[in-house]
């Protein structure tokens, strides 16, 4: 039977008044899904009518793999064990200088999927890996500015967001995200001076006003 698909392997074991039963699958994204791969007892064996025949078949949906791979590993190594579960990725360089050669993130159809996020196997992914910046931006004034305000600006200018909530906030909420401005930042805006793309940027939100004119580090 190997070669059929499942419902003519079905029908050629009820002709001799055996059954079957699937114990395995496998998944070859090149494969006819619902196809026999591999039964036992093997053709021509000599057996009893009404004998069980246990069959192996390629599965119909791709398995789902853990990503497994998160900010910070080793691009070669994240490369291989893609390659292991059978995700397919293609690779895109950011100039930053915390993580070059390394994973900044990953992403899938637009969008940054985290470490524990399953991912169909035979699918594509794209590996942002951080390269070594040779030019400086300037690190744009944030006070005043929301987490998810700040975050997307920075994101803008290749500089990654660290937001701090005063203390006594462990875990923010969403009103929290909304409510809270950033009073103080580090490094600080300014204009003469710049920083290389990469660099992550301190941020610390409260919900009172700031306690400087300028909010930029107070000590």
């Amino acid at each position: 039977m190997k070669g059929m698909l499942l419902e003519e392997a079905v029908t050629s074991l009820e002709d001799r008044e055996l059954h079957f039963l699937v114990i395995d699958s496998l998944y070859d994204r090149k494969a006819k899904p619902g196809t026999v791969v591999d039964q036992s007892p093997s053709a021509e064996s000599q057996v009893k009518e009404g004998r069980q025949v246990f069959l192996t078949i390629y599965r119909y949906s791709p398995p789902m793999e853990k990503l497994g791979i998160k900010a910070g590993d080793y691009a070669a190594v994240a490369m291989i064990k893609l390659k292991n579960k059978g995700i397919e990725f293609d690779t895109l360089y950011e100039a930053n200088n915390i993580f070059p050669g390394s994973i900044i993130r990953v992403t899938q159809q637009g969008r940054t999927i985290k470490p524990e996020s399953l991912v169909a196997s035979g699918s594509k992914v794209t590996l942002v890996i951080g390269r070594v910046a040779d030019s400086k931006v300037i690190v744009p004034d944030l006070v005043g500015l929301t987490c998810e305000e700040a975050q997307s600006m920075l994101d803008s200018m290749n500089l990654a967001c660290n937001c701090l909530f005063e203390p006594g906030i462990i875990s923010p909420t969403a009103q929290d995200s909304v409510t809270y401005r950033v009073c103080r930042q580090n490094p600080i805006h300014d204009p003469e001076i710049g920083t290389f793309a990469g660099r992550t940027i301190d941020i610390w939100l409260y919900n009172t006003p700031c306690e400087t004119d300028s909010g930029n580090d107070p000590r």
